[in-house]
């Protein structure tokens, strides 16, 4: 037993390790786009008379520029031609880093590439849960570290002449960490306690993968040319993931079949302890009815697919990811152009601050955890409905109300204002997987949770898309940029609706007689005895 308990601890570390280093690399993506600036990508867009005011440096600048050749016209391209061919990060050491001050056009086309990589990340991160619920863990496991594999090396040796491999290297990283954080959130199933600690660390730690892309910037800082790091990450997700599936393996449930069987040995036998512990793995929900002399057991049959999927919680839960997933990327994707316009000088040092705060995810994810945790003792005596939708309220409101804060925050524009900024950014990011997450794992039965969990991703990166739209409105003017941001505070309003009808469905079940309303999946099911 003490042996089985080692063996599960070393299984939730290395989950949490891998989410950390390779769910969610794309969250950094301004360390990133940061790098392919300083190395001129799509310069050429930028007009050749504001190449002067597109570039402030320091000494290591001046340094360059003395010592680099002279060139015959006044072309960008060519510029950049000389300073690539002198080592451009020779000189840009952490504290003499070259600041590029992009123009809107390449920053534009930069975003253009991060709007179109998301879409496909989240509808291809759909097929998981069909594959892994017919297949198992082993084979999508095994093509996960494939694909974000392939990512990497897309991203590694991507360049000026091929930069659209950008996209193909973003859509591979992300698909494949999506892959990884759902198998790693079957894991929950093995914990008879603390499954939404668990939950809220592993999102934490999703939160914290913007410190690949943060490694890779240092890398660049000191003169190691990115792809050198990018090999390496590659070589340590196939030692991080080979280890997480053979503990998989170690831990892998037995067929449906056998279970049942076993299970209604154990209740015909009366043997009870085990039958608790065997609970949470089987894909059926068991409930206990008490009665004055005695303790029966009921089997409640899980609803259908299409019943999870068809009710007006799902439905609204599709809205508000799609809500906040927008908010998220469009974030994410637009944070080095505010940090151009509003503190040009120091692109490096905030981008720096944002990872660094981003990274503390992994701490800050221990409030939406404990929140939870705390929501659930505290409707522990309620019907099975109220169970499973009271605890989730009070989370996802917090999210939108973060998000609300977030879009305010943006309004002032000083430094301080920033790193404020940076922190309530980072708690959001915490509440909205974690209350994501949980509201899943408690509201579905186990064997849907791989479809309807990605399906929320799917849409919300669908609805993302529009950001690149936003984008375009928010460099318009000064007053678009006002208007985006109150655009962006209404839509978050509106996300307030989920939370809502989670509490309308659980007042009216609570006014029935018994739970078998059909106002929410978890009730729409009828109970038999086995």
């Amino acid at each position: 037993m003490a042996t089985c308990n080692c063996l599960l601890l070393l299984f939730i570390f290395v989950a949490i390790l891998e989410s950390l280093l390779f769910a969610v690399i794309y969250a950094g993506w301004s360390s990133y786009v940061y790098i392919l600036i300083d190395y001129g990508f799509y310069i050429d867009l930028c007009e050749t008379n504001k190449l002067s005011t597109n570039i402030v440096g320091n000494n290591s600048v001046s340094l360059m520029l003395t010592n680099s050749p002279k060139v015959s016209d006044n072309n960008s391209d060519s510029f950049y031609t000389v300073i690539d061919e002198q080592n451009l990060s020779k000189y840009s050491l952490e504290n003499t880093t070259i600041q590029r001050h992009s123009c809107k056009e390449q920053q534009e086309q930069l975003h253009l590439l991060y709007s179109i990589s998301m879409v496909p990340i989240f509808i291809l991160s759909l097929c998981w849960g069909p594959l892994i619920y017919k297949f198992g863990v082993t084979g999508p496991k095994i093509l996960s570290i494939i694909i974000t594999c392939c990512g990497c090396l897309f991203l590694g040796f991507v360049n000026r002449d091929m930069p659209l491999l950008i996209v193909p290297g973003m859509v591979c990283v992300g698909v494949g960490g999506i892959c990884l954080l759902t198998i790693n959130l079957k894991i929950s199933s093995l914990l008879t306690i603390g499954s939404g600690l668990y939950i809220a660390i592993l999102s934490g730690a999703c939160d914290s993968s913007v410190i690949t892309f943060r490694i890779i910037k240092v890398f660049h800082d000191y003169g190691v040319p990115y792809r050198y790091p990018f090999i390496g990450f590659v070589i340590l997700h196939i030692i991080v993931a080979g280890s997480s599936l053979l503990l998989h393996r170690k831990f892998d449930i037995k067929p449906k079949d056998e279970q049942i069987s076993e299970i209604t040995d154990e209740i015909n036998s009366n043997n009870t302890e085990t039958l608790l512990e065997k609970e949470k793995v089987l894909d059926f929900s068991f409930e206990r009815s008490y009665n004055k002399n005695q303790e029966n057991y009921t089997v409640k049959k899980c609803p259908s697919l299409k019943d999870s999927l068809c009710c007006l919680p799902t439905i609204s839960f599709l809205f508000i990811m799609s809500v906040f997933m927008l908010n998220f990327l469009y974030y994410i994707g637009t944070i080095n152009s505010r940090l151009q316009n509003a503190v040009p000088d120091q692109v490096s040092y905030f981008t720096n601050v944002l990872s660094y705060i981003m990274f503390s995810g992994i701490v800050t994810a221990f409030l939406p955890g404990s929140m939870a945790e705390w929501q659930r003792k505290l409707f522990k005596g309620r019907n099975v409905i109220q169970r499973a939708l009271l605890p989730n309220i009070l989370p996802l409101t917090i999210v939108s109300v973060l998000g609300i804060v977030l879009h305010i925050l943006s309004f002032f524009t000083s430094e301080t204002t920033l790193y404020i900024e940076f922190v309530v950014f980072t708690v959001f990011r915490s509440f909205l997987f974690s209350s994501a997450m949980l509201f899943v794992v408690s509201a579905y039965p186990p064997k849907h949770i791989n479809v309807i969990f990605p399906l929320g991703l799917c849409t919300g990166g669908i609805f993302s898309l529009s950001q690149y739209a936003i984008f375009l409105w928010y460099n318009q003017s000064t007053n678009a940029q006002f208007q985006v941001k109150i655009f962006m505070i209404l839509l978050l309003v509106t996300s307030l609706v989920h939370p809502l009808i989670l509490f309308i469905t659980a007042k009216s079940a609570c006014k029935k007689k018994d739970t078998e309303g059909k106002s929410f999946v978890t009730s729409r099911v009828k109970t038999t005895d086995l």
